[in-house]
């Protein structure tokens, strides 16, 4: 049972836009990579990256279908302490993701959407960031 949470803990507008927008880059990465693993493999994941087998496929995109889950859930529920969980797995997430793209590209090289991937996730950071820091100063009020 949820317990009863004030109207001063709702989400924000924007916090509701943030979460819908990764439930939904989430569910398409998840269903693609699932289900079309050569379409992932040929325009989500190109040369020079390895291709994803699809055994290894199968298992790593449930973990994209389980965030859109967990953010859709979030939205659905509609409260600040909800959003603060799937943020605080999202937030060092894209971070790590990020360094990682940084250091392949360096030793590797990386295909250009992996770029467009970076340049993403460089407006979603600052994004989960003010939706923070909006909802916490809400919350101060």
């Amino acid at each position: 049972m949820v317990p009863y949470i004030s109207s001063t803990h709702s989400l924000l507008p924007f916090t509701r836009l943030v979460l819908a927008v990764s439930a939904l880059v989430q569910l398409i990465f998840g269903l693609v990579g699932l289900f079309l693993t050569n379409l992932w493999n040929n325009f989500f994941w190109t040369a020079p990256l390895a291709p994803w087998p699809e055994e290894v496929a199968n298992f790593a995109f449930l973990n994209y279908l389980a965030t859109a889950v967990a953010a859709a859930y979030a939205l659905k529920q509609g409260t600040w302490q909800g959003a603060r969980v799937y943020f605080a797995f999202a937030f060092p997430y894209i971070v790590m993701s990020v360094i990682v793209t940084l250091l392949t590209a360096a030793n590797v090289g990386v295909p250009p959407i992996m770029w467009l991937y970076v340049f993403l996730s460089v407006l979603y950071l600052p994004a989960v960031a003010y939706a923070w820091r909006q909802q916490s100063s809400e919350l101060n009020e």
